[in-house]
């Protein structure tokens, strides 16, 4: 039996929005798929800022098992509205305004997804914020919930940043609520896929007579990490593997974990209505005997929420909850104060 089948999907896992030495990561792109090999992903998204250089010298491709693909981090140019751009054609001109390379990449058939959009944070003036401000663009394919980089340098100050460098993992908690709730109010009008970035540097820091890395590749790669839901086995043809990739993220077909507290790829949650089962992305109509299905790789408090709202909140590793109410519906796995899993919605209609 295939380990990567999970009930009726395959479920592949790997690391979003990765930097290298070609904007300001610490190194060459060869160096860090040869670090991710090594942790086992079975993908990795590269986003490098404002620039396509490793694709267009050929880094993009199967490495082994590893499926590697590589878009770029777009910004304006007050350096706001950061957008991981993935299959667009090229780089867009700087000068554009972020209404109008997200409107270029939809046109584009590109992914578009938004960057740490809920960055807020000023207790160290040398590390602003790089927020999303203009809520009102359209054609977006989706947004990070939760930025690795993005929650250490929130609850970073100039009193925690010995601690914080050398056990960055730990401070890691979940995405704020207020990115939940306004993904939610999104979803409930269209599909938006929610994922979770890495944003990996692997900045060098010096404090006091220290000198290191926080948050090394490795260290990267084995917190946040997103997981792909398919229907068939991850094809070994990079153009038909990369479509694979490309589909599942646009149907939401997708789930994203902190991996530092347990390995999240045998997680399920599915909805069945005793016609059809489908997974995150899909959608169901209401009958009878509808119902979702949860279940853990290990105990964790369980959260079901319905349209924004928890409907039902208990501790274990398997939930059953019959369905009465149409609307979206998603799954937030905690251990203690800390998430976990975070899945993509399902939609049920009446």
């Amino acid at each position: 039996m295939d380990k990567r089948k999970v009930g009726d999907w395959y479920h592949y896992t790997g690391a979003v929005h990765i930097h290298t030495t070609e904007s300001d990561g610490t190194l060459p792109l060869e160096e860090v798929i040869a670090l991710g090999r090594e942790v086992g992903l079975d993908f990795m998204m590269f986003a490098d800022h404002m620039t396509l250089s490793n694709r267009q010298r050929g880094g993009e491709g199967m490495y082994g098992d590893t499926l590697v693909v590589i878009g770029y981090e777009h910004n304006d140019e007050r350096d706001r509205h950061h957008y991981l751009l993935f299959g667009s054609p090229g780089v867009y001109p700087p000068s554009l305004s972020a209404r109008q390379y997200v409107a270029a990449g939809a046109a584009d058939g590109a992914i578009g997804i938004m960057a740490h959009p809920d960055e807020i944070r000023n207790s160290m003036p040398e590390f602003p914020p790089y927020p999303w401000d203009d809520w009102s663009v359209e054609g977006f394919t989706g947004i990070e919930l939760w930025n690795q980089m993005s929650e250490w340098m929130e609850r970073l100050t100039p009193r925690n940043r010995l601690a914080m460098a050398f056990a960055p993992r730990r401070s890691m908690i979940g995405p704020s609520d207020r990115i939940l709730r306004r993904w939610d109010e999104i979803s409930r009008k269209r599909k938006c896929v929610g994922i979770v970035g890495a944003d990996a540097h692997a900045f060098p820091i010096k404090v006091g007579p220290f000198r290191f890395a926080i948050f090394p590749y490795k260290v990267h790669f084995k917190c946040l990490r997103m997981t792909i839901i398919l229907p068939e086995p991850m094809s070994r043809d990079f153009v038909a593997a990369r479509d694979q990739l490309y589909e599942a993220i646009r149907d939401c077909r997708a789930f994203g974990a902190n991996v530092r507290w347990g390995q999240a790829d045998r997680f399920l949650f599915c909805a069945d209505n005793g016609r059809r089962r489908v997974p995150s992305g899909g959608t169901i109509e209401l009958t009878e005997t509808a119902h979702m299905r949860i279940e853990l790789p290990a105990r964790a408090r369980i959260r079901l929420v319905h349209d924004g709202c928890t409907t039902v909140e208990n501790e274990g590793q398997e939930l059953i909850h019959r369905l009465d109410a149409p609307g979206i519906y998603r799954v937030e796995a905690w251990k203690g104060r800390r998430g976990w899993i975070f899945s993509n919605h399902i939609r049920v209609e009446a």
